[in-house]
């Protein structure tokens, strides 16, 4: 883990897989809400090729301090970009899962000379009234015990098919669930209330995959099929999952990504 300052606040990051400059484009990657960097380590594990990792830390997530201010797509834009500044890194593909979607495609918009793919996992354009609804019960179970939301995590996360196979497990892993829950959830769930990127999406000039779980219950497929129809050059794949695809089928997604990257590192 590494940690810089950024005007007064922390910045944490890692750098994970093949060392800076030996595998070629690296891999910039935003979190989830709630989450932190790890979020994306077991895609990174199923990885069928080698790739340079930059992952970063929203504020209140792992080594990041909690913000001073509330959060916006532009400032968690800007914080990625000192860390890349840090590690002297100019051209990098991007990719992000739910609110790291969102950041991953403000990214892309804000930084159109240096991206050169973008891959969004479960994200969306503009918070609809449903999903303010939903984002509000985060904050309010958060709020009055972590491990009723890990609970309720598991639940809605998920299909029916994998809930199956963790029933039995539950139980044990739910105080390392609740635990790895963020500080800064709830300034990160602010933000998700308000989420409008109309005005970015056609910003956006990098190739890009748009991934959906088909069984998302807090980010209706539908918002990621608005997201891909948003950007001139995407692409939108479902798979047979739950909004937690990032880790209910891992596997996947790493081929989904692999794939992306080589196209848009040749293209």
């Amino acid at each position: 883990m590494s940690i810089l300052n950024n005007e007064g606040q922390t910045l944490g990051y890692g750098v994970v897989g093949a060392p800076l400059g030996t595998a070629g484009i690296p891999v910039l990657m935003y979190h989830g809400t709630t989450m932190n960097r790890s979020a994306w380590d077991l895609v990174i594990g199923s990885m069928p090729t080698q790739h340079t990792y930059i992952q970063i830390d929203f504020p209140g997530s792992g080594e990041s301090s909690l913000p001073s201010s509330p959060l916006s797509v532009p400032g968690l834009v800007a914080d990625a970009l000192v860390v890349l500044e840090h590690l002297e890194v100019e051209e990098f593909h991007v990719a992000g899962f739910s609110l790291g979607a969102v950041i991953a495609a403000g990214t892309a918009a804000l930084e159109p000379k240096r991206v050169r793919s973008a891959t969004m996992l479960c994200g969306w354009k503009t918070t609809d009234a449903r999903m303010r609804l939903t984002f509000d019960l985060w904050k309010r179970l958060i709020a009055i015990d972590p491990e009723l939301f890990a609970r309720y995590a598991f639940v809605d996360g998920f299909t029916a098919t994998t809930l199956t196979a963790l029933e039995p497990m539950i139980e044990a892993i739910l105080p390392t669930t609740r635990d790895s829950i963020a500080p800064g959830s709830e300034a990160h769930l602010d933000l998700d209330l308000t989420i409008d990127i109309s005005d970015l999406c056609n910003q956006i000039v990098a190739p890009c995959l748009v991934i959906s779980g088909s069984q998302d219950r807090w980010v209706d497929p539908s918002h990621c099929h608005e997201l891909a129809d948003a950007i001139s050059d995407s692409r939108f794949i479902s798979l047979p999952a739950g909004h937690l695809v990032i880790q209910e089928l891992a596997g996947d997604v790493a081929q989904l990504l692999s794939a992306h990257i080589s196209r848009g590192a040749s293209a």
